[in-house]
């Protein structure tokens, strides 16, 4: 019986040891990933790699498609076998897992079942999961069977890339970074299209790199087309060396070695006068992030003959040919034009500019332009030692010209504007107004432009002496209304225009009169009014702004043209804008806060009749002191509370040194 039962015993211990170590290895497995793609695209299998007890250590990597192994990794060294050669690309971006892999120009005979293995060799079991398994299901190859794959050559090398049809009479055409490779001579004189598709591209040149797309058309004028990706690498090589080169003496200067590398340039090594150059260990010179040299302030010493010698990974074609550095002075000037003239159209006028080396060997070339780029004037100028002649001066003749004094080391420049007096005066000039009989408004056209300009207009009774003036904020339109005018009366007005530099410049005056009352409308609205004015006119805060809305006429609707809306500041009636619509809501966007705005909009009738109706004024909340005097307050009350603590905690400790103090005495 004692026997029996140890059978029984060591029976159940064998069991429970299978049985565990059965789910370690299958109970952890996940279920499968489904993906699709169509032919000629890629896809990502993401599979992360979890090592035992997460410490780092070798794996190695096994892809396999319904048992057969496609793809390996193993410290670094990669093995892929056909059809999937040059078609897997390990991921390793930390967008996804470490073991995953991106399938490109996927063609209809990669539908099935995919298993990523991770093998841990130096550890027992060398599996802590049984794999990752995906299926990928590919769809829309109605007309191409095997797409172009990417593929990498050598520089001269042949290159072949597939791109067979499901059928025959199924037109391929060709095109590389979106351009037909027909159009392309010198890629069309080297390639052949065999008669399923496939493109063979002969002696490959470093210009050929790029992307390549296949595209099949039938009779239905149904396409599709799949994309692939040429990489021709050649050793680092020189592609053009100036024979001279001219430095400035005094100024910073760069000595460029014209290179082109694939793989990157590793390094790039200049010599000068045979020996080697290390700018590391030559005062003021050094290198750039490109390998090109930077001189910080040219000097005799740094003349000579240079060479550069770009590598790669694959080494290099030999080093550029000589570069015969030569130091130069800029050129001075030794006569230049004023910086402003003046002339009526008709009139000629002489630029002078003259030029030289700066160490007199030499007259630099000189040339002049007209600095926005138009041309001059054509059969009306001449240069001759350098000075430029204009005659019969045009209206558009106006402008900046500049003169260009040039050498082999530096160009300098010098300008000079040319004013025309038939051009638009520099102040604000064709005033027109329209009275009524509180108001005038009054409309300017700007004189010659310039930034950030601002207007005010002077007015005043042509029976007193004393001028007012309204700023005007609004630059666009042109125009403002002078409110609180007696009726019958005459006015003098008169636009100010000032820019940044402070220069002001008044308009002629111009004077207006505005209405009596009885003249105030037309005669056939005397006795009746067509259209009245707007009403509820609200206005509401929203994010970004202001939204100004009323609703329309009681009456008159029918003989409405259009509305006009105005707010001035509420304290100085100044006019802040003017906008004309057909909606009945505008927004408002460059309110000051903390200042109170009045509003006010017309209805404008068929026959310029307006009826305007009453003023609403809204003060706009100073949202911004408010927050900084809350801001200010909570920090307040904080420090506050901070005093009271401190104070409290030094007293509590005085008081007990002070009490422990008088325990000790007694």
């Amino acid at each position: 019986m004692f026997e029996g039962f140890k059978r029984l015993i060591c029976t159940l211990c064998i069991y429970y040891f299978v049985d565990s170590t059965t789910s370690y290895y299958y109970n952890d497995e996940q279920l499968p990933t489904f993906l699709s793609a169509s032919v000629g695209d890629h896809i990502v299998f993401d599979c992360d790699i979890e090592y035992p007890q997460d410490i780092v250590i070798s794996y190695i990597l096994n892809w396999r498609k319904e048992g057969k192994t496609i793809y390996s990794w193993d410290n670094g060294i990669t093995v892929s076998i056909d059809p999937y050669g040059g078609r897997i690309q390990l991921l390793n971006n930390g967008t996804y897992g470490k073991a995953s892999i991106n399938l490109t120009s996927i063609r209809e005979s990669d539908s099935g079942w995919y298993e990523c293995k991770i093998i841990f060799p130096f550890r027992t079991p060398t599996s802590l999961r049984n794999g990752t398994w995906f299926y990928l299901a590919v769809s829309g190859g109605n007309l191409l069977e095997i797409p172009p794959i990417n593929q990498t050559v050598m520089e001269g090398e042949d290159v072949h890339f597939t791109c067979i049809t499901r059928e025959l009479g199924i037109e391929i055409r060709w095109f590389k970074d979106g351009v037909l490779l027909t159009e392309l001579d010198n890629i069309a004189r080297r390639s052949h299209v065999e008669g399923e598709g496939s493109l063979t591209i002969r002696s490959t040149e470093m210009g050929d790199s790029g992307e390549y797309l296949c595209e099949a058309v039938n009779y239905l004028k149904e396409s599709q087309s799949a994309k692939a990706y040429l990489d021709v690498q050649y050793k680092a090589k020189v592609i053009h060396t100036p024979k001279e080169l001219y430095l400035p003496y005094g100024q910073p200067a760069i000595l460029d070695c014209h290179f082109r590398a694939n793989p990157p340039l590793k390094t790039l090594r200049w010599e000068k006068d045979g020996f080697l150059f290390d700018a590391y260990n030559v005062p003021g010179v050094f290198y750039r992030q490109n390998g090109s040299l930077f001189f910080n302030k040219v000097d005799e010493s740094h003349k000579g003959r240079y060479s550069c010698t770009p590598y790669n990974e694959l080494g290099t074609e030999g080093p550029s040919p000589i570069i015969n550095v030569m130091v130069l002075r800029p050129p001075v000037f030794v006569a230049t034009p004023h910086h402003l003239y003046l002339r009526k159209v008709g009139e000629t006028i002489e630029l002078v500019c003259d030029a030289r080396d700066g160490d007199n060997e030499h007259k630099p070339l000189v040339a002049w332009y007209k600095k926005d780029g138009s041309s001059l004037p054509e059969g009306r100028y001449s240069i001759r030692d350098g000075n430029l002649t204009i005659t019969n001066i045009h209206e558009e003749d106006k402008g900046l010209y500049q003169c260009a004094a040039t050498n082999e080391a530096a160009t300098i420049t010098a300008e000079a504007e040319l004013l025309v007096e038939n051009s638009p005066p520099r102040s604000p000039y064709n005033l027109t107004t329209k009275s009524s009989s509180n108001s005038i408004t009054l409309e300017w056209v700007a004189g010659r432009k310039r930034p950030r300009i601002k207007y005010s207009v002077w007015y005043r009774d042509v029976n007193t002496q004393e001028w007012r003036k309204v700023e005007i904020k609004n630059t666009y339109p042109l125009e403002s209304v002078i409110p609180n005018l007696l009726p019958g009366r005459e006015y003098e007005f008169m636009v100010l225009s000032e820019d940044p530099h402070g220069e002001a410049l008044f308009s002629k005056p111009i004077r207006a009169t505005t209405l009596n009352f009885d003249s105030d409308r037309p005669e056939v609205l005397l006795a009746y009014s067509p259209i009245g004015p707007p009403v509820n006119l609200n206005i509401n805060s929203v994010n970004d702004g202001y939204v100004v809305s009323w609703e329309p006429p009681e009456y008159g609707s029918q003989y409405l043209a259009q509305y006009k809306l105005k707010w001035y500041e509420g304290s100085s009636e100044t006019l802040e804008g003017l906008v004309e619509t057909k909606d009945t809501a505008y927004f408002v966007s460059n309110l000051e806060e903390g200042r109170s705005y009045d509003f006010e909009v017309a209805a404008v009738a068929v026959d310029d009749y307006q009826a305007v109706g009453p003023r609403v004024a809204y003060p706009v909340p100073a949202y911004k002191k408010i927050k900084i005097l809350t801001i200010s307050l909570i920090v307040l009350v904080i420090c506050i509370v901070l005093a009271i603590a401190l104070i409290y905690y030094i007293k509590s400790k005085w008081c007990k040194s002070y009490s422990k103090s008088n325990s000790i005495k007694k």
